[in-house]
């Protein structure tokens, strides 16, 4: 564990070692820790390089449970000599398997290893955070002696015969590394406007600093304002040099993740800059050391890093600038997540992945821009980030804790719009969906009322958003077992939407299946598999194939046209549409898993009860592994294991299994939901 507080060069000495260990042929990985969203992006990253099956990566991208265990035992199969990095662990808890408990215990990112040596950087020092077996260094600023060295190191063309003038500028940037290398890397750039050290901390002293830049981590006193000051004195050395942008799109960028690649595509010129200055401007920013460019894209598509002290206190700066240059800032920042969220469509799988990589800056904006914006910029930046959040299902992650965090802080932003914005709505309302995903529809209910009280009052019973939110509630009702006060509502519903978006809105269509559910599951397959069929044909005319609400409806008329008997058929749909799911979704997603649920389901149906059980075991484990064995689909699927054993014959294992599902049904969905009652009569008979 490398320990200390931000500029003293935890990251640099970090980058040292990955020095040392590649030049015996080791390979290294960094991955930078800060967030969970960009931990994930690097963890996926290193199981690339080593050429991890999709069923790993798959875990880690999902954030299930079991997703660290996974990754460990096939990283420490696949080297046997490695360092592993993670940047900025500031919030420890990141690193832990459930991202709340302590990373200590060994069951989360960070482990002890023979094969991989891990080097974690933070600012947090106790011992306890992570375990008896690491070992901690805690970094503290440089002597005085080593400092003025690293200075003649950075900018050996300097004229310092005596070494005094390095020695007092070392001491007056408080022997901070990050503040050293700063300085040092600005005399050593084509840019720089002062040759000596002496002039440099002239310059420095003579610097106007108007805002104090308070409750910032320090190493010595003013040690932050005098990295501040560094690197205020690189951007009016590129103004001079013609880069008079350099200022604004660094604090730009600072809006953004720090320590977490920005991608090119994010990043556009203002309308009124050229192309050339703008990458211009990149460079010159790269020059100077503030920022990281990769230099393997095309000009003005590169994607930028910019390091978590820089980005701090570029923050602070902008907070304490006048107020309309502030702002400013802010609402370029807003315009540009808005932007790129807007060539995306949350529900295109081919759009999945870049939305992964906006994600963390989207995050980040909410986080902490929300409170200082006008509310133009903060309705554009809520806009993106619900987008955002409704990506996440698709992506198969809107009941974990990325689909929470992103919730709950669209929530806390639009709080100061007031309790009847519409945006404040539409966030509640992405909350209850969160709360419906992750096993809580109670909660969900309650919420989903009140909102939809709100949406009919302020924009009225026909809105969209009013008539999605009715599809939400019932959603909420239909998961708590109440099928049969669910399936009226829904009727009422869809003769709405009928009305007001049309019979072939992707609303309404939507909803049909989910009334189709509401009539299955109380014991009317035919009906509920007739009312998916006249709705798949509409779902591939109109939104095509691959289309997620398409591969949903498809996979509910494979069930239910298996529960009304018709098995072959049932089979044939169900791996017609498993081909599509590998090919568009991916082997692990939950809309996949189900499928080879009911494909499995289907095949006992015909009586090749081995053939199923083999393939039931097999997805039940990458069920729980991707989501987790409390997951209402998982329990299903070990449901269809039991059964499947007991057709068998094997009496004490389906008896052992129903038990298991009776429990796991008590705890997701309670004790008097008709499930749970059902697997209770079941597992009487099978002891009786």
């Amino acid at each position: 564990m490398l320990a200390g507080l931000g500029g003293v060069g935890k990251s640099t000495v970090a980058l040292r070692l990955a020095a040392e260990a590649r030049s015996r042929g080791w390979p290294v990985w960094w991955v930078n820790a800060a967030d969970p969203l960009s931990l994930r992006g690097g963890v996926l990253e290193v199981l690339r390089q080593v050429g991890a099956p999709d069923a790993v990566a798959r875990e880690v991208r999902d954030g299930t449970p079991t997703a660290a265990d996974r990754f460990w035992t096939f990283l420490e199969g696949a080297v046997k000599r490695a360092v592993l990095i993670f940047d900025n662990a500031d919030e420890p808890a990141v690193l832990a398997a459930d991202g709340v408990s302590l990373p200590g215990d060994g069951t989360g990112w960070i482990r002890s290893s023979s094969g991989v040596l891990i080097v974690v950087t933070t600012r947090t020092s106790d011992p306890r955070t992570w375990g008896s077996w690491a070992q901690m260094r805690v970094l503290t600023a440089l002597d005085d002696d080593s400092a003025a060295d690293v200075l003649r190191r950075l900018a050996p063309r300097v004229d310092d015969p005596t070494g005094r003038e390095a020695m007092a500028l070392a001491k007056r940037l408080g022997a901070l590394p990050l503040a050293l290398h700063l300085a040092g890397t600005y005399l050593a750039s084509p840019f720089a406007r002062w040759h000596g050290f002496g002039d440099y901390q002239q310059a420095l002293d003579g610097t106007a600093a108007p805002e104090v830049i308070a409750d910032l981590d320090t190493i010595r006193a003013n040690s932050r304002t005098a990295v501040s000051q560094t690197w205020e004195l690189s951007l009016d050395a590129l103004a001079a040099q013609g880069l008079e942008r350099a200022r604004h799109l660094l604090y730009l960028l600072s809006c953004l993740a720090p320590a977490t690649p920005i991608p090119g595509g994010l990043l556009r010129p203002e309308a009124d800059t050229d192309a050339r200055e703008f990458a211009s401007t990149l460079r010159g920013l790269a020059e100077v050391g503030l920022i990281d460019v990769a230099d393997d894209e095309a000009v003005g598509h590169r994607d930028v890093v910019v390091h978590p002290v820089v980005a701090d206190i570029c923050r602070a700066h902008i907070l304490t600038s006048p107020t309309a240059s502030g702002i400013a800032v802010m609402a370029d920042a807003v315009r540009l997540l808005s932007a790129a969220g807007g060539e995306l469509d949350s529900e295109r799988p081919g759009d999945w992945a870049a939305w992964e990589r906006l994600l963390p800056h989207v995050s980040a904006g909410v986080s902490w821009m929300a409170p200082h914006l006008d509310n133009e910029s903060l309705v554009m930046l809520l806009t993106v980030s619900r987008a955002g959040f409704n990506a996440l299902w698709g992506i198969g992650r809107q009941g974990s804790r990325d689909g929470e965090v992103l919730a709950r802080a669209n929530l806390a932003a639009a709080e100061r719009l007031g309790d009847e914005h519409p945006d404040n709505l539409a966030a509640r309302n992405d909350l209850g969906i969160y709360l419906c995903a992750a096993g809580a529809p109670h909660e969900a209910e309650e919420m989903f009322r009140t909102v939809l009280a709100g949406r009919r009052r302020v924009l009225g019973e026909d809105h969209v958003d009013t008539l999605r939110t009715r599809d939400a509630l019932i959603g909420a009702i239909l998961e708590q077992g109440r099928f049969d006060e669910a399936e009226p509502m829904y009727r009422e519903l869809i003769a709405d939407m009928t009305r007001v978006l049309g019979a072939d809105h992707r609303e309404t269509l939507t909803t049909s299946v989910d009334l189709a559910w509401s009539i299955g599951m109380q014991g009317r397959p035919a009906e509920a598999a007739e009312i998916c069929r006249q709705t798949l044909d509409l779902d591939r005319r109109i939104l095509g194939d691959e289309n997620p609400r398409t591969l949903d409806a498809w996979d509910d008329l494979s069930r239910w046209t298996n529960e009304r008997g018709d098995h072959a058929t049932a089979e044939q749909m169900s791996r017609e549409l498993l081909d599509i799911e590998l090919r568009v979704m991916g082997s692990e997603h939950q809309l996949t898993l189900t499928t080879r649920a009911n494909l499995a389901r289907a095949i006992a149906n015909q009586g090749r009860l081995d053939e199923a059980e083999h393939l039931l075991r097999e997805g039940l484990a990458d069920m729980e592994r991707a989501l987790g064995e409390e997951h209402y689909r998982s329990i299903t699927a070990r449901r269809y294991l039991a059964d499947t054993v007991a057709a068998q014959g094997r009496v004490a294992e389906a008896t052992q299994l129903y038990v298991q599902v009776l429990h796991l049904q008590q705890r997701r969905l309670g004790h008097e939901h008709p499930e749970t009652l059902v697997t209770r009569q079941l597992v009487a008979e099978t002891a009786s």
